[in-house]
């Protein structure tokens, strides 16, 4: 993980859901958030990034924080229904109110789950069309080199229809290259085919 996926993940750490986050659907069990925060651990445990310098290392333990308040939350049925709560009002907050109080020491260890993590629960339906009309790849339409990746990134976790860790990518996309037609375009069918998903029996 380079220094450019760090920053793009602090410039929309308090933007970002705790679906969004750990990349599961609101609709996700148990077992797909414990293997989701698996998969976010291995990548931001600080254990990991010890090498780093300490400003990435400081970074990391943020955005490490967050997923684990995440974790806490979702794991917990009553913070989770007070959580979908807070979010369905007007407020919209992507965290729980008094939620920096709920995540463990960042050199805890991530709760046991089978290896490698899968991918998240996939949602029925095409993924969405391409951003612009006869646009070909996303990534041709992004202004700013920083950006392509995280946009490479989204289009290719939309056509697996994973379309919350695919919104996650795109809004890192989107602050490197920010009002951008094209993005704003693909976030606005990300956001109608996870609204789709949510409709959908589980």
């Amino acid at each position: 993980m380079d220094i450019e996926a760090i920053r793009g993940w602090l410039a929309v750490i308090d933007q970002v859901s705790y679906y969004e986050l750990l990349g599961v659907d609101p609709a996700a069990g148990q077992d797909d958030i414990r293997r989701a925060f698996h998969g976010f651990a291995a990548a931001f445990h600080p254990d990991s990034h010890g090498v780093r310098p300490q400003n990435e290392r400081t970074a990391i333990n943020r955005i490490f924080t967050r997923g684990t308040e995440a974790y806490r939350v979702l794991s917990d049925s009553a913070l989770r229904s007070r959580y979908d709560e807070q979010r369905a009002g007007s407020s919209g907050q992507a965290r729980l109110v008094g939620g920096s109080n709920l995540a463990p020491s960042m050199t805890a260890r991530p709760p046991a789950a089978p290896p490698p993590p899968p991918s998240s629960r996939a949602v029925s339906g095409a993924p969405p069309a391409a951003a612009t009309k006869g646009a070909g790849r996303l990534e041709d339409h992004v202004r700013n080199s920083r950006a392509r990746p995280f946009a490479q990134q989204a289009e290719a976790l939309a056509k697996k229809l994973e379309y919350g860790k695919a919104k996650l990518q795109l809004k890192l996309a989107m602050n490197m290259d920010p009002n951008n037609p094209a993005l704003e375009t693909y976030l606005g069918e990300l956001d109608q085919r996870i609204a789709e998903a949510k409709r959908k029996p589980v």
